[in-house]
């Protein structure tokens, strides 16, 4: 029954879909190609081993993350109101902005060999939930760029030209103001 599928339904509708979409570029191939699922294998097997879960070890923060969250991290947390960010300034501080640059915090996660502070995403996970804790705003402002902005796209598909000329500019710059 299975062969029969094989032949009359699933071999010409891969043909077709192969016909029709388009080729992957090289650096889609190489994204594609870059990761692994991790545990999400398998539980989508449909038959998760739950002991090969439990072997991955539990993911630690370095000195120099743990440090950054006791010191840079708690500072930047004293600095904000959130009150006063969304009802009345409806805008972080230009204090709080500032210090976000000096301290690299729109660059969490792009290489030291940049400017960045090349931490874990297990650190940029922790400081931004931390922020979130303070301030949404102040948070979704460290998140976008170090989740949703060039620097890790940048990092790991980028030319070495493309990285020279934008990646040195990410760590101090803001690359977006919002206001609220």
């Amino acid at each position: 029954m299975s062969s029969l599928r094989r032949k009359w339904i699933s071999d010409p509708a891969f043909k077709l879909f192969k016909k029709v979409l388009p080729p992957l570029s090289a650096t889609e191939r190489e994204a594609m190609e870059a990761g692994s699922v991790w545990w999400d294998g398998e539980l989508f097997s449909g038959k998760p081993n739950f002991k090969t879960l439990h072997q991955y070890p539990k993911p630690v923060l370095t000195a120099e993350e743990q440090s950054f969250m006791d010191n840079e991290l708690e500072t930047l947390l004293a600095m904000l109101d959130d009150n006063k960010i969304v009802k009345e300034d409806r805008d972080l501080p230009k204090k709080v902005w500032d210090y976000l640059r000096k301290e690299r915090f729109f660059s969490l996660i792009i290489s030291k060999e940049f400017g960045g502070r090349e931490f874990s995403s297990l650190a940029n996970s922790t400081i931004v939930t931390k922020i979130a804790t303070r301030s949404i705003s102040a948070a979704v402002s460290v998140m976008v760029p170090n989740s949703l902005g060039p620097g890790e796209l940048l990092s790991h598909y980028g030319t070495k030209e493309q990285k020279d000329y934008w990646l040195p500019s990410l760590p101090t710059v803001q690359t977006f103001h919002v206001s609220l």
